[in-house]
């Protein structure tokens, strides 16, 4: 029987789009043995990769570009190095600027609208901090501004992003836990 495998992220819209995008590529977390496990913060990488190695589980993971020096040197590498070999990806600022670049401003504002949310988002791009930002920052601001709606939208982007436009860090991660399982 295989080893079960833990998949570290930060915080808690990251699971919720793993979780959401993981059945889309036909893994089932639960009969898979996968637990997606919120280590709340990249400083937490060297303890959460330790406790599930002490546990017998294999371990892989998300996390920010601008974190690498953290998950590096919980697996005894240097920044710069290929961590995907190590199960664990890079996204360029964070997952949710990978999946509102990947699901398009057109489509991040419709899901807005069908969470009946789009007349807070125009009034957040209007205000004079966000008016100048182009409309793809202001939904990263908007979405990440609120833990409870990063959440929910991460899940949405995951759940409505076109299959063949889904982030490089989440398919990676979603490769990587096929050539493990």
């Amino acid at each position: 029987m295989p080893r079960p495998i833990t998949i570290l992220v930060e915080g808690e819209s990251d699971k919720a789009a793993v979780e959401t995008l993981a059945p889309r590529f036909g893994v089932d977390l639960e009969t898979e043995q996968i637990t997606v496990q919120v280590i709340n913060g990249a400083g937490n990488f060297r303890a959460a990769i330790a406790e599930s190695v002490a546990q017998g589980h294999r371990v892989g993971g998300l996390y920010d570009e601008g974190e690498e020096r953290y998950v590096a040197g919980a697996l005894n590498r240097q920044v710069g190095e290929d961590l995907t070999r190590q199960g664990f990806f890079a996204c360029r600022r964070d997952l949710e600027e990978e999946l509102i670049r990947a699901t398009g401003v057109v489509g991040v504002t419709a899901i807005l609208e069908a969470k009946n949310d789009l007349k807070g988002f125009r009034q957040f791009q209007a205000q004079e901090a966000h008016s100048s930002e182009q409309a793809d920052e202001q939904l990263r601001r908007y979405v990440s501004a609120n833990g409870a709606r990063k959440r929910e939208y991460a899940a949405r982007m995951a759940e409505e992003v076109p299959f063949e436009d889904v982030p490089e860090p989440m398919t990676g991660l979603i490769n990587w836990i096929w050539s493990v399982g």
